[in-house]
Parts: C-alpha cells; structure tokens; sequence
C-alpha cells in the first residue's frame, strides 16, 4: 500500500511539473528567436552598404520595439556615417521636447566671452520641431537673461546650425548667434556658439567687444 502512495504522488508531482517545464522551454526558444533578431539588426545597421544601413534604421525607428529603437540609436550617433548620423539626429529632434545645451567658460575667457556666458548660460531649445521635407528646425528658446525666443534652424550632414537672435531694441536684436553643432560622439553632440555684438552690449562695461565664441556642447543620452 505504502508503495502504491508513493507511486501515485510522484506520478502527481511529475503531471504537475510538466506544465512548467513546457514553459520554460517556449521561454527559451522563444528568448532564442529575440537574440537572434537582435542579432541580425545589429549586423544589418553595421553592414558595408551605406543604403543597407540607413533603410534598416528606418525600418527598426518606425516599429515599437523600444530594445531595437534604443539599440539603432546608440548605433547611428556612434557611426562614422554621416547619413546614418543625420538620420539618428533628426530622430532625435522628433523625439525630444527640448534640448539643453551648456557652455563651457574658457578657463581664460576674454570679457566678451565671460559676458555672452552670463547672458546664454542656461541655454534650453524648447518646443523641438523639424520639417520632414526640408529638415529646417523651429522651436524657441531661453537662456539665464532670455525667455521664449523664437529661433529657425537647420538640420546639417551630421549635426545642426541654428539662428539663435535676443535682447532686442527697436527693429533690431544687439546679440544675433549661430549655435553650430557638428561634432558627434555618440553621447555628445559638440560645436560652438558664434555671438555678433552690437548697440549698448558692446560697451566696456558689457561685452567690450562685437564678438565672442564659446565652446557648447549637448548630452545625449
């Protein structure tokens, strides 16, 4: 009798794991697939035709697939690639409501540099849109002396050029910048902010100076 229960319980034990273990198996083929596609997505966008690469970032960015998408975009603002990077930087802009962007003081900044500083420090790409046709950046922005400028801008082979125009007076604006940003390393997008002077600003209690140029940069991730 004894021999017949500890049948009949091990019998019960192994229906009851037969269940899990089926599972555990789907679970693996089925883990088995993904790494497999993630693998044929990471060969793709490395592949040795410029066309491959890009239609395969496109393919991946228009699916949901949120491991995929972050996999293409780490992948194009990493490539040497130029198209793939423009690719990935105007996906980017889609993607992100703003954009902060820091300056970097010169260790030994001229009074024009240290001025512009104070005056675009701070300084938020706000309301992000691109055009999809032309690629022309609009948005607005502020800084620590500046709210809600509208700006116009451009998206460039490998990074982005905008137009950045405040403290105006009358019909016209005393600081008229281009933002330039085409140096892009995967999680940093670099460049410079290229300042022209003018009116009150340019007095040697200001800027003493009709130009400065600071060094920015934007972190990507």
């Amino acid at each position: 009798m004894k021999y017949f229960r500890v049948c009949w319980i091990s019998l019960v034990l192994a229906l009851g794991s037969a269940p899990l273990m089926a599972l555990d198996l789907a679970s693996l083929e089925a883990a088995q697939e993904r790494a497999g596609i993630i693998e044929r997505v990471s060969n793709l966008l490395a592949d040795d035709s410029a066309a491959v690469r890009l239609a395969v970032f496109e393919e991946v960015m228009n699916g949901e697939d949120p491991l995929l998408r972050s996999m293409a975009m780490e992948t194009a603002l990493s490539s040497d690639d130029e198209r793939l990077q423009t690719a990935g930087l105007r996906q980017l802009i889609h993607s992100r409501d703003f954009l902060v962007v820091e300056l970097v003081e010169p260790t030994q900044a001229s009074q024009a540099q240290a001025y512009t500083y104070s005056l675009y420090r701070e300084l938020t790409l706000a309301d992000l849109r691109i055009n999809s046709a032309t690629d022309e950046i609009t948005g607005n922005f502020r800084t620590a002396s500046v709210r809600n400028n509208d700006f116009v801008g451009q998206l460039t082979r490998g990074g982005l050029q905008i137009e950045l125009k405040s403290h105006r007076r009358g019909n016209l604006h005393q600081y008229n910048c281009t933002l330039a940003l085409n140096e892009l390393s995967g999680v940093e997008l670099a460049g410079v902010l290229d300042c022209s002077i003018g009116g009150q600003y340019t007095a040697e209690d200001n800027a003493d100076g009709n130009s400065a140029r600071l060094p920015v940069r934007i972190h990507l991730s």
